[in-house]
């Protein structure tokens, strides 16, 4: 299983480096600041087609940042795309920024889902450091327990809104959840010893 694990998360990589660069979403972003891959992706975690993107643009202003979203729905052709403005709505748990998210289909049947946060540098800061404290810890007997949770939950109707890819990290990494049943134990205390 842990082959297949592995194996899952290059394909889908792979097919992340498509459209970061055949389709031209990389060089598109590089116009309105300093765009940053991140999430799954960097961390070499990815079970499904969730992209999390950073970029990091102190001056965009709204009109910009719509702007930037016409040219992604003519690169990428999304059935749908979600905006929102983090520096008025400010949700806890969020980052202060402006927010696309880019559907290419139904992500619960596999299909792309591109989360893309545009930050002020303090934000974008933040964001890179809480990722790189992430990659430091993981070690391949955690990366596969991430994987195998991540594997088995996220066609789960609770994810993204009972629990995150966050909580399956902090269940690892902080309290040592290695399985599925014992991550759902977690959940049920409430994230919590």
């Amino acid at each position: 299983m842990s082959n297949n694990l592995i194996e899952t998360d290059q394909l889908i990589r792979r097919e992340a480096d498509e459209i970061l660069h055949q389709k031209g979403l990389l060089s598109l972003l590089k116009r309105y600041g300093t765009p940053h891959v991140a999430g799954s992706y960097v961390l070499q975690l990815m079970t499904w087609r969730d992209l999390d993107i950073y970029l990091e643009a102190d001056e965009i202003v709204e009109t910009r940042f719509f702007h930037l979203g016409g040219q992604i729905a003519s690169a990428l052709c999304p059935v749908r795309m979600h905006f929102r403005n983090e520096r008025i709505g400010q949700t806890k748990g969020l980052p202060r920024g402006l927010y696309w998210g880019v559907y290419l289909g139904d992500e619960r049947r596999g299909d792309w889902k591109i989360d893309i946060w545009t930050l002020d540098g303090d934000q974008y800061q933040k964001a890179i450091a809480y990722e790189a404290g992430l990659a430091r810890r993981l070690t391949p007997e955690i990366r596969l327990s991430i994987l195998g949770i991540k594997s088995q939950c996220w066609q789960d109707p609770g994810y993204r809104r009972s629990f995150s890819s966050q909580d399956i990290y902090r269940a690892v990494l902080e309290e040592g959840v290695t399985s599925m049943n014992e991550f759902e134990a977690f959940l049920k205390r409430g994230g919590e010893r």
